[in-house]
């Protein structure tokens, strides 16, 4: 099996979600690459958080930069977001426009601080349909490594 996780991150903890999930597949002997979608919109800062927050509500997608992989290519796709205003990024929205025809199979995972992650999930349903598993990762389990075990059974109902 090979797997593709796509993730969007602009505070870090989706990145290190997406690369504790890449570590956990790649200890199973699971061909993985991993590629951050980039959102060409500048996010930072308060104003850039507002405005996310703004567009994600609005379900606006965004100018992103090209990825390296095609999720046509491989047997599944992880994708990852975080949670913003209860809706998916703009960034993670445009990928899946883009690539759904090419997705077969797949895995959501979202960070938050606080919930909305079944509106995020279904935000991401509505454009690719069910995925084969869900996880949710709170921030802060996140940043202090306690989402470990959450990961696993992930990982495990995944392959």
């Amino acid at each position: 099996m090979n797997i593709l996780i796509s993730f969007y991150s602009r505070t870090g903890t989706t990145r290190k979600a997406a690369e504790d999930i890449e570590e956990s597949l790649v200890k199973r002997d699971v061909e993985v690459k991993t590629e951050e979608v980039i959102d060409k919109k500048d996010r930072d800062g308060k104003t850039g958080y507002i405005v996310a927050g703004k567009d994600a509500m609005m379900k606006k997608e965004t100018e992103i930069e090209e990825v390296s992989y095609n999720p046509e290519n491989f047997d599944m796709l992880v994708v990852g977001t975080p949670v913003w205003a209860g809706k998916v990024t703009p960034a993670i929205r445009t990928y899946l426009e883009k690539y759904k025809d090419e997705i077969d199979h797949a895995a959501f995972f979202c960070t938050h601080g606080g919930g909305g992650e079944s509106n995020t999930f279904n935000d991401m349903k509505e454009i690719i349909g069910e995925p084969k598993e869900v996880l949710t990762l709170r921030d802060k389990e996140v940043k202090e490594g306690e989402h470990l075990d959450n990961l696993s059974n992930f990982i495990e109902s995944i392959l």
